[in-house]
């Protein structure tokens, strides 16, 4: 079997990747020092350029130590994993403060802090701006063209979902560029033009297979249209404010999604451990499912130090919520609130009876994913999770995440030398996007069910969904009415609850809530496992653990008594630092957010 794309980045200087121990012209010349005179002669000088962007956009589990902070979000730089720690999936040990009246770190934050960062977009212009210098020819040049479009569109995309409108730049810049303090540039623009260069690069970009070792091919950049399509399609349809049609977004996903409905397959296995074993290996060479992932090397000392960490749940000490444990329907296709199934909620063990098996693939019962080494730090109470009172790194809901947990005692000992790979495009989200965009088209036929989210429940043993008998949940609506203004389809219902429950923790949730404008939904009341005294002797009520009526552990019970509030009128999109404005006056915060 042809093994699917391996994105191999090894130790990077400034700008520089090193693909051997040999140095070479981009360590003696920073990107700012390039000039036709030194570089861009040859068709190795492209590829050690576009070499420097790989570990900015595909970054995994980042590298090394891998403790960094993503801003503006405030997690750490293994986004892939820890980014729906702000969103109702997850409760971190403290509470996250983004989308609330007490996210305020624009205030006093330096410039370029809070993700109003254009670097990354200047050295990618550099680019653009010099590659002809050399006269090289065309079919040499594309590949590395199509990458740098890819990456370009990337950013931008990341930027718009940010801040909505921003500057779009065409050149590089210097110290006196007019563009540097220019207005922004009106989203749909932007967008338009991030299609513009994404479709440049599926062009230019080499076919499956015929790519160059470790490099990126038209697959990936169909993949990123498909997400970018659904995003802006559906974003721009329920916020109805901004005036704008996002029909040909939705046409871009289904186009984008079609030309890979047919070229991948979701890994197989043991219906019990499938799922939870496909985000624990080194490897994704031989799997075909996998777009596109990054992998670590220790046989060039290049790895990162995230399974050793996530084993401990030392980076944010969190765990899952109950609102994502109860979207988690029963072996019949059913919901809690009406599965004869169901076992209900009395422990742990009796809610997680007879539930959609990802439900104890993503989340780990007691008793189950037990750290192999007793002397690895967060196995101190092991089977049960450490709560407050007891000793170890937290798990401030009971739900400890299996997902991601890489059972592999040399691999935490590695330390920043760690190998797990990390999974960045997976097909199994094609077929989501291409379930909802059919959904907002009129046209989710059960033709097109089947095509998708039957093939997600196949693969577990679950209940097929079937168009026009969905299962009842009156639960879920009563929360939708509640939190989003009303009930939505049941079909809709419950593509979006296939989306949550297969995407879990990678880094997907919070773009799902911003685009359906259903941010209230992380005002749902964060609980826990219903704690039952005799399981944890030590734990006391009302001084370590705080109860809701029902018995669920409430984390944020003394610490955010009224729970969390989402700024409906601001947070769907991010403040600009209030330094950045003082630098370019033709710069306007986005609305309600305090602009000095």
């Amino acid at each position: 079997m042809k093994k699917n794309i391996k994105l191999l980045i090894l130790a990077f200087t400034t700008g520089l990747a090193l693909y051997s121990c040999k140095k070479d012209s981009l360590d003696r010349f920073p990107l700012d020092k390039i000039t036709d005179l030194n570089f861009w002669k040859t068709e190795n000088d492209l590829k050690l350029y576009v070499n420097s962007f790989y570990p900015t956009y595909v970054v995994g589990f980042g590298s090394g130590n891998a403790d960094g902070t993503m801003q503006p979000y405030g997690v750490n730089v293994s986004t892939l994993v820890y980014g729906d720690l702000i969103t109702d999936n997850a409760a971190p040990n403290t509470y996250s403060k983004v989308g609330t009246d007490e996210y305020i770190a624009y205030l006093s934050g330096a410039n370029d802090s809070g993700g109003w960062k254009f670097e990354g977009i200047r050295n990618l212009n550099y680019f653009l701006d010099n590659y002809k210098r050399g006269n090289l020819a065309n079919e040499l040049v594309k590949p590395y063209l199509g990458e740098i479009y890819f990456f370009k569109a990337w950013d931008y995309f990341d930027k718009v979902k940010l801040f909505g409108d921003v500057p779009w730049l065409e050149h590089s810049l210097q110290t006196n560029s007019p563009e540097l303090f220019a207005a922004r540039t009106p989203r749909a623009q932007v967008m338009d033009s991030v299609i513009m260069i994404l479709d440049r690069a599926i062009e230019y970009l080499p076919v499956k297979g015929s790519e160059a070792n470790n490099r990126l091919n038209k697959d990936m950049a169909l993949f990123l249209k498909s997400r970018i399509g659904l995003y802006e399609g559906t974003y721009r349809k329920y916020h109805s404010e901004l005036g704008l049609d996002g029909s040909k977004f939705l046409n871009y996903a289904v186009q984008a999604s079609e030309a890979l409905l047919t070229k991948y397959q979701l890994a197989q296995g043991n219906s019990s451990t499938v799922y939870n074993g496909l985000f624990a290996t080194e490897s994704y060479s031989a799997n075909t499912e996998i777009i596109l992932w990054r992998q670590y090397d220790g046989s060039l000392d290049y790895g990162a130090a995230f399974s050793r960490y996530f084993a401990q749940n030392q980076r944010h000490q969190f765990g899952a919520t109950r609102s994502l444990v109860d979207d988690y329907l029963c072996t019949d296709g059913l919901s809690i609130s009406s599965s004869p199934l169901f076992q209900g909620k009395g422990s742990i063990q009796s809610e997680m009876q007879n539930r959609d098996p990802r439900l104890t693939q993503t989340i780990a019962n007691f008793g189950t994913y037990q750290l192999s080494s007793t002397t690895i730090m967060g196995s101190e109470n092991a089977p049960l999770p450490n709560l407050a009172g007891m000793n170890g790194n937290k798990c401030a809901t009971g739900y400890r995440v299996a997902k991601w947990f890489y059972n592999n005692p040399a691999d935490w000992n590695r330390v920043t030398n760690g190998q797990q790979a990390a999974p960045v495009f997976r097909y199994a989200e094609i077929l989501l996007n291409y379930a909802e965009v059919k959904y907002e088209l009129g046209q989710a036929t059960q033709a097109v069910i089947d095509q998708t989210i039957n093939k997600l429940r196949d693969r577990v043993g679950m209940a097929h969904l079937t168009v026009g008998n969905e299962p009842a949940d009156p639960r879920l609506d009563a929360i939708y009415l509640t939190y989003v203004g009303g009930k939505i389809a049941p079909l809709l219902r419950e593509i979006r609850r296939e989306r949550r429950v297969e995407m879990a923790f990678e880094n997907t949730r919070w773009d799902d809530l911003m685009r359906w404008k259903a941010g209230k939904l992380i005002n749902v009341p964060i609980e826990g496992i219903k704690f039952v005294q005799n399981q944890f002797p030590k734990v006391v009520i009302d001084k370590d653990v705080y109860l809701s009526a029902e018995g669920y552990i409430m984390p944020y019970a003394k610490t955010l008594p009224n729970g969390r509030k989402f700024e409906e009128n601001k947070a769907y999109l991010f403040p600009i630092l209030i330094q950045d404005l003082l630098l370019n006056k033709n710069l306007k915060q986005n609305p309600n957010w305090k602009d000095n």
